[in-house]
């Protein structure tokens, strides 16, 4: 799979995401529901952008040979959406704040899906966009430490072929994470 389509696929769940949130904002929602689901859509957006922010708009601009009027549009969307985000966080929102926050998500994912992604399967080499995809989960895995969550199962898994059992230290065996845990 290709950055572009991982991110794609991400964008579809939040477009269905903002549709539901639109609907609870023009049925006199609670605020307190109103930011819980945008805290939700939010909170994985940061996530979603990140990688956008620092492996596809990097590489698109090295493919482009510098920064480009779209691309700039994108970052500069990224930034007001997390300014609507600090506001609804902060609790200073109304509905208008909310249908604000998901016109301007809509537009963006529109523009990267149809713009920005488009561009990106034109300039970056299809092998260079299939490894950018899971850059998050080879670096930022990594970075923090955190055991791949299938790397215990085929570890103790003795029906797994041998080359892919991990070799798992005899003193580390009791520290496994454990389902409830």
């Amino acid at each position: 799979m290709k950055i572009t389509e991982r991110l794609k696929a991400e964008h579809g769940v939040f477009l269905y995401q903002l549709d539901q949130l639109e609907e609870l904002a023009l049925r006199d929602t609670s605020m307190d529901v109103l930011a819980a689901v945008v805290e939700t859509i939010a909170s994985a957006e940061d996530h979603h952008a990140m990688i956008e922010d620092q492996v596809l708009y990097p590489a698109l601009v090295q493919a482009n040979g510098g920064e480009f009027a779209l691309l700039s549009k994108a970052r500069a969307e990224h930034v007001e959406l997390r300014r609507l985000v600090s506001r609804i966080r902060s609790r200073v929102f109304d509905e208008h704040t909310v249908c604000a926050f998901v016109a301007l998500l809509r537009e963006h994912l529109e523009r990267e899906i149809h713009g920005v992604f488009a561009l990106a399967e034109e300039l970056i080499p299809q092998d260079t966009l299939v490894r950018m995809a899971n850059w998050d989960v080879d670096h930022l895995r990594e970075a923090a430490g955190v055991p791949r969550p299938w790397a215990s199962a085929l570890g103790s898994d003795p029906s797994a072929p041998a080359d892919l059992r991990l070799q798992v230290p005899p003193h580390d065996r009791d520290h496994r994470p454990r389902a409830g845990r």
